[in-house]
């Protein structure tokens, strides 16, 4: 059956009904077929959405399928925190091709995430002085820094 020939099946059944039935009993028919499942399922949606919004994990936590090593959950608040949002932010011993380093971009986003020297960068595994950078600030996160220069 078309769509066409659908809706005329609708518009028939409808036109009958408006002969044979009286408007209150057209009313509960309206309310017993859009309004009673509705009413009948939305807690067990709610209660589903609010199970889940429980489970999702914290912003600041990587995606399931990467492993990142230098993981660093202050750091990345760091430089939410630090970091001016027009600012683009250089990476020493990272590479930027890496799943990780996408999602790191999409963490701190709107910042940029660029492979030339930045006025802020994030150094991983070394000291900002061992990277070759003197900084005017930094922020050490266990081994990694977040380095202002």
């Amino acid at each position: 059956m078309s769509n066409a020939d659908a809706t005329a099946v609708v518009f028939a059944v409808a036109a009958a009904l408006s002969f044979v039935l009286p408007q209150r009993l057209r009313q509960l028919l309206v309310v017993a077929v859009l309004v009673v499942p509705l009413a009948l399922a939305t807690p067990a949606f709610i209660r589903a959405e609010r199970s889940q919004a429980s489970l999702r994990p914290s912003r600041f936590s990587p995606p399931s399928p990467f492993y990142w090593p230098q993981l660093n959950p202050a750091l990345l608040r760091g430089i939410v925190a630090n970091v001016p949002a027009h600012a683009s932010v250089a990476i020493v011993n990272g590479e930027l091709s890496t799943g990780w380093a996408r999602w790191l971009g999409y963490v701190i986003a709107p910042r940029q995430l660029m492979s030339k020297p930045e006025h802020w960068t994030i150094v991983f595994g070394e000291t900002p002085q061992q990277a070759g950078l003197y900084p005017t600030r930094s922020w050490r996160y266990g081994a990694n820094w977040l380095v202002e220069r």
